[in-house]
């Protein structure tokens, strides 16, 4: 596992980490600056926008498939989940992966965990995903 930490805020001593554990077969569609997210220096709010509009409100039909838009598409929480994948995974290095693993036989295997630890060693998790995760929202 890869993992790694980087300041979110500090405010009076009181210090906030992205903590990130990365299987090392995902290093390769990590973004970057994937550890910017949460912190003053993110910059990919509208990027991520623009992939949730196209992988979901330009995909599917609002009428016609009104399920889809109920469980996941109007559902704040998968929004979250999925702005998350969005601004930590490269979108073309995805797809690089993508056309080079066409079977994957231990998705499970495959994790990333993101967490935020305090000054104090209080960790607390907040996204425990797989490739799975990651491929439904591409």
């Amino acid at each position: 596992m890869i993992k790694t930490t980087h300041e979110i805020s500090n405010e009076d001593g009181y210090i906030k980490y992205n903590y990130f554990e990365i299987h090392p077969d995902l290093e390769a569609i990590i973004a970057d600056d994937y550890y910017t997210y949460a912190t003053k220096d993110f910059k990919k709010q509208e990027h991520c926008e623009a992939l949730y509009k196209k992988n979901f409100y330009d995909k599917y039909d609002k009428v016609t498939q009104q399920i889809v838009f109920e469980k996941y598409i109007d559902n704040e929480d998968f929004k979250a989940k999925a702005m998350f994948i969005y601004s930590i995974i490269d979108a073309n290095k995805y797809k690089e992966f993508v056309e080079l693993n066409q079977e994957i036989n231990n998705p499970n295997e495959l994790t990333l965990t993101y967490s935020v630890l305090d000054s104090s060693g209080v960790k607390i998790a907040i996204y425990n995903l797989t490739i799975v995760d990651i491929s439904f929202v591409f």
